[in-house]
């Protein structure tokens, strides 16, 4: 029966680093995207990476561009359908119900993270722009910050822009390119000589300003404007865009 198990993660492990590395291909052809390590990551453990959440391109492609394989913690719904629950548990994905009451994707989470594991979390619960996302200070899941401080385990903050523009199908064609930025920051640590409550209070707030911060920092450093800056899927998908 182990060896079975042991037989079967095995595959899912071989068949998710091959689709991330074909997705990293498909990306690379209608995409230029830029990623800047604004911190230190973590080495030699398990630790979460939280982003903001402009389009539903967001997992494959920072899944895809980061360093490590990430375990997304990905909606219920995404889990109705055969097939798609499939394709999930193929990639190492597992749901989470978005209210914040499901202590069953807690547990897997903090499973592994145990494991030595990163897990990946959108914390907004869905797409969000404007002053509805965390990158104007709206409210988050606080889930995020309790798996940190129950699993002790570090966030690294990450925001990421410029997914929003491939809703418009033009921008698949070949030579369009469009420009995607990433940044990640320091990691986020829980404070483990305070009371658990306390504790997720500050990881909560030090992520919330992680994300201000790095958008702030793409925008400098990569000069952009406010049309790079993410908007509604409709919006884009009515965008006449050209590098």
């Amino acid at each position: 029966m182990r060896q079975g198990m042991r037989g079967t993660n095995f595959a899912r492990r071989v068949f998710s680093h091959f689709s991330r590395w074909v997705v990293r291909g498909v990306f690379f052809s209608v995409c230029r995207t830029k990623i800047v390590y604004f911190g230190n990551v973590p080495t030699g453990t398990g630790y979460i990476i939280a982003s903001n959440h402009i389009s539903h391109f967001d997992p494959p492609m920072l899944g895809s561009q980061f360093r490590r394989y990430v375990d997304w913690m990905a909606m219920e719904e995404l889990f109705r359908n055969r097939a798609s629950a499939t394709l999930m548990h193929w990639l190492c994905a597992f749901k989470v119900r978005r209210d914040g009451m499901d202590r069953a994707g807690i547990r897997t989470a903090l499973r592994r993270l145990e494991e030595g594991r990163v897990v990946g979390v959108f914390p907004e619960g869905g797409i969000r722009a404007g002053k509805v996302s965390v990158l104007h200070g709206a409210p988050m899941w606080p889930g995020v910050s309790a798996l940190c401080v129950l699993s002790g385990k570090p966030i690294v903050p990450s925001v990421i822009l410029g997914t929003d523009r491939l809703y418009n199908r033009l921008n698949w064609l070949p030579f369009r390119r469009v420009p995607v930025w990433i940044g990640f920051g320091e990691a986020i640590y829980a404070r483990c000589d305070l009371p658990r409550n306390r504790a997720r209070e500050l990881v909560e707030e030090s992520l919330a300003q992680a994300f201000i911060c790095l958008r702030e920092r793409l925008v400098l450093d990569f000069r952009l404007t406010e049309a790079d800056l993410p908007t509604t899927p409709q919006a884009r998908k009515r965008e006449d865009y050209l590098p």
